[in-house]
């Protein structure tokens, strides 16, 4: 080689621009700027020799003092949350609440606020308002948990309130928090599926609790615009249902009030959506029916302003094939003979509340002396025949025995007999006090000895009790068919009522250990078998 040769520079190969090498990205090294500083309007600097990218000291000062700082509110936030007594299951298992805000406020010590943080992090998201809202911070119970109350509650409880879409809830609690249902109606579905079971009974209570904080937190946001949603509606009724189950009735009654003005929504997307939401308004309907059917309580709502149509059947809704019905009122005049077993749920909530108005309240021209044409026995008549042709011509899908599997079928069977029981006892009453025929009296009392008996050989076939009484309003049937036994027993002796008697309240007694509707029930029957002289112990069997 000759000495020129040897003396030529090698030549300087072309460095990535600061900007590109800093976030680990392809630069084309294109100078004065390169394409991706230039798309994106950035100054691009290029550096004159090779070297490492080491941050300011006055930067890493920094961060390490606000990590201590950090570190500090980490530790006080630990020593002020205090775990509940094991034996204190109505208390919430954290301060929720504080650890949010403590967690939020130390969080923000970690936002640059000098220009220099992740383009990824944004400082509003950690606002404590959304921490509660969303639940990033609280204990939630572990993925299982959540997945055994879920199938817990459509398993065994679902029935009584048809509206959620089982696929489409359970996955959607998977999904990230702004696509997930309201944390509210999450935890009042959790509840009730606690409250059902002796495994998770500890934590209904507080789920229950952080369902209610999580409702009124959402009715207070914004303009209500979060609040006015089909899930909310369905969550308030969920929740006048968990209340009912503790007789907090008029707790209940006043949540029952704050879901009908909820459904004034934007048109539905599809026939599913809009079947979800049919089947919410019918869940409301049926709540308010007997809801104020069983306390005396004005309703809400007059069936004659309701236009929507029943709701289809499980297989269509949970199949999201559209299905033709028929309205409440078609029904009641039995134009369509065919209908859901939900649909006819809401027959037996009408026909129930309809004969409690008939028997707890008095007209001036009732005229009860006049058995034939006064109205007070035109009413009778009229519901009594409507029963009787009800339940002559139930569906398929709703008759018994085939269908006992089905607990709409048994609900409705019931409570067809439930009513028939209302209405007579209320005419035996009419019947002694106005000294009316004695063939009437027979009458009253023949209808409710087998409305009575078909109540007690429908719970004799149910597989599941246990699930059947969780419903209060199954306990109430339960108590009304036992209280004929024993008027027929007091009257009559009979052997046989005295037997169906002494089953009847072994159960309600069984039962009523987790069940605070069923033991009130319970101890009100064991009062009327005391002051009847049936049995003077009965108050200590309970």
């Amino acid at each position: 080689m000759s000495n020129s040769q040897t003396s030529d520079p090698q030549p300087v190969p072309r460095l990535s621009c600061i900007q590109c090498r800093g976030k680990k990205l392809k630069c084309d090294r294109v100078r004065p700027r390169c394409a991706r500083c230039t798309r994106l309007q950035e100054e691009c600097l290029y550096p004159k020799s090779r070297q490492k990218l080491v941050g300011k000291r006055i930067q890493v000062k920094e961060l390490e003092a606000r990590l201590g700082q950090l570190e500090d509110s980490v530790k006080n936030a630990k020593a002020d949350l205090q775990p509940p007594s094991p034996s204190d299951d109505n208390s919430i298992p954290w301060d929720w609440d504080h650890a949010a805000s403590s967690i939020s406020g130390a969080e923000s010590l970690l936002v640059d606020t000098s220009g220099a943080q992740p383009a990824s992090v944004q400082p509003e998201v950690f606002a404590s308002d959304e921490l509660i809202r969303l639940g990033l911070f609280e204990h939630f119970p572990p993925l299982q948990v959540m997945e055994d109350l879920i199938d817990i509650y459509f398993d065994k409880l679902h029935y009584g309130a048809p509206m959620l879409h089982r696929s489409r809830y359970t996955t959607s609690v998977l999904l990230p928090s702004p696509m997930r249902p309201p944390m509210c109606l999450q935890y009042i579905v959790m509840a009730l599926a606690a409250a059902s079971t002796e495994t998770f009974r500890h934590l209904a209570t507080p789920f229950y609790q952080r369902a209610r904080a999580y409702a009124e937190s959402d009715e207070m946001m914004d303009q209500g615009e979060r609040f006015t949603t089909v899930a909310h509606a369905q969550c308030w009724t969920l929740m006048a249902n968990f209340e009912a189950q503790l007789t907090l009735f008029s707790r209940a009654s006043t949540n029952k009030g704050c879901e009908a003005p909820l459904l004034t929504l934007p048109p539905p997307k599809d026939w599913s959506e809009l079947e979800e939401r049919r089947r919410t308004w019918w869940v409301i309907f049926c709540s308010d029916r007997f809801v104020c059917g069983t306390t005396g309580w004005p309703t809400l709502i007059n069936e004659r302003d309701i236009h929507t149509l029943l709701p289809a059947s499980d297989e269509a809704f949970d199949g999201g094939v559209e299905e033709q019905t028929s309205s409440l009122m078609a029904a009641i005049r039995q134009e369509n003979r065919g209908y859901s077993s939900f649909a006819g749920r809401v027959l037996v909530a009408h026909m129930f509340h309809r004969a409690i108005e008939h028997t707890s309240q008095s007209y001036p021209d009732d005229n009860p002396q006049d058995i034939k044409n006064g109205p007070y026995w035109r009413r009778q008549r009229g519901i009594d025949n409507d029963l009787a042709t009800m339940l002559m011509f139930l569906p398929g899908n709703l008759r018994l025995p085939r269908s006992i599997r089905c607990q709409n079928a048994v609900f409705v069977n019931v409570y067809i007999h439930t009513t028939i029981i209302c209405i007579h006892r209320a005419a035996v009453s009419k019947i002694n006090q106005l000294t009316l025929p004695e063939y009437l009296m027979n009458q009253s009392q023949g209808r409710l000895l087998l409305a009575a008996e078909e109540i007690l050989n429908i719970f004799r076939m149910v597989n599941d009790l246990d699930a059947t009484l969780k419903n209060p309003l199954m306990a109430f049937s339960m108590y009304m068919a036992a209280l004929v036994f024993l008027e027929d027993f007091v009257m009559d002796h009979s052997d046989q009522s005295e037997d169906n008697l002494n089953f009847l309240q072994n159960i309600m007694i069984a039962f009523g250990r987790t069940n605070a509707i069923t033991r009130s029930l319970a101890i009100q029957l064991a009062m009327d078998m005391r002051q009847s002289g049936f049995d003077a112990s009965a108050m200590d069997k309970v």
